[in-house]
């Protein structure tokens, strides 16, 4: 399949009003052209009028971007505001349920920081997460496949199959892609280990040589593991009920994610709490201190 098609991060449209545009759209003009307008009036007092329409041009340019710019499918006007959320937010966050207690009068200066803010509650054996809003959720490890490497009816196939996994999904998914650098020098030394001492000169060379390879490929460029992970969510607050509930779900999903070439694996509850750890310190905590 040559063709690709964009979908926009918010599906829910707005209705139009006039010239095509939304009552958010046509507020954040008119709010442009006023501020526009405000600074005009007040410079050419002072300014001759061209220079005067020069300073307000700026203020009817970021309505107009605002109002009509988009990124990545995402309204410029919301993309600016979660901008300004972002870096308005100290970057250190620490682990602190009671909060950031208050710096001493004698102690230096530290850097802006505030809670982190963790969406789990707890992480059961079965696998099962409880969330601090009162639902729970279930992690399925995804296995990714060769899509690119498909013959047309095949990509059609799987593109269909899946069309069916999303047309059938009653409840909220998630689709979260984990991606962090993977350290090749362990491996090299295991492949130079690995091979026998009763094996011939040609297999020790050949071993030796892939090692070597794999060592100057992780010297001279990052390689990164890439990880997929489906996670199912239940509004239900009672924790059988729930577990029940996304069981089903899981066994349903890895039946109809299997037609479109996707293997997927639930998570026990050590594999989903190192998996959280990883995701919120990378590369996550030393061996053997889960």
């Amino acid at each position: 399949m040559s063709d690709r098609v964009r979908l926009p991060a918010d599906t829910e449209l707005d209705d139009r009003l006039a010239f095509g545009l939304t009552a958010r759209q046509l507020m954040i003009l008119c709010a442009g052209g006023l501020a526009g307008y405000c600074l005009f009036s007040l410079a050419k007092t002072v300014l001759p009028p061209p220079v005067a329409a020069a300073a307000a041009v700026p203020a009817v340019v970021v309505g107009v971007l605002l109002a009509l710019g988009r990124h990545h499918g995402l309204p410029a006007d919301r993309f600016a505001l979660a901008a300004t959320r972002f870096f308005a937010r100290p970057r250190l966050r620490l682990l602190a349920p009671e909060g950031i207690p208050a710096p001493l009068p004698s102690a230096p200066a530290r850097p802006a920081m505030t809670a982190l803010d963790l969406p789990v509650r707890a992480v059961f054996g079965s696998g099962l997460v409880e969330l601090t809003t009162g639902g729970f959720c279930l992690l399925l490890r995804a296995s990714a496949t060769g899509f690119a490497l498909r013959s047309d009816d095949e990509q059609q196939a799987l593109v269909e199959a899946f069309g069916r996994f999303l047309n059938g999904l009653a409840d909220r998914i998630q689709i979260a892609v984990h991606s962090q650098p993977v350290d090749l020098t362990s491996w090299a030394a295991h492949l130079e280990r690995s091979v026998p001492e009763s094996a011939s000169g040609l297999l020790r060379s050949a071993a030796a040589a892939h090692a070597r390879f794999v060592a100057e490929l992780g010297s001279h460029a990052e390689v990164r593991q890439r990880e997929i992970v489906l996670v199912l969510n239940t509004r239900t607050r009672e924790r059988s009920e729930a577990k029940t509930t996304l069981e089903r779900r899981a066994s349903e999903t890895v039946d109809l994610l299997q037609s479109a070439g996707v293997e997927l694996r639930r998570l026990s509850g050590a594999e989903t709490a190192r998996l959280l750890a990883r995701t919120l310190d990378p590369p996550g905590p030393p061996p053997g201190t889960e």
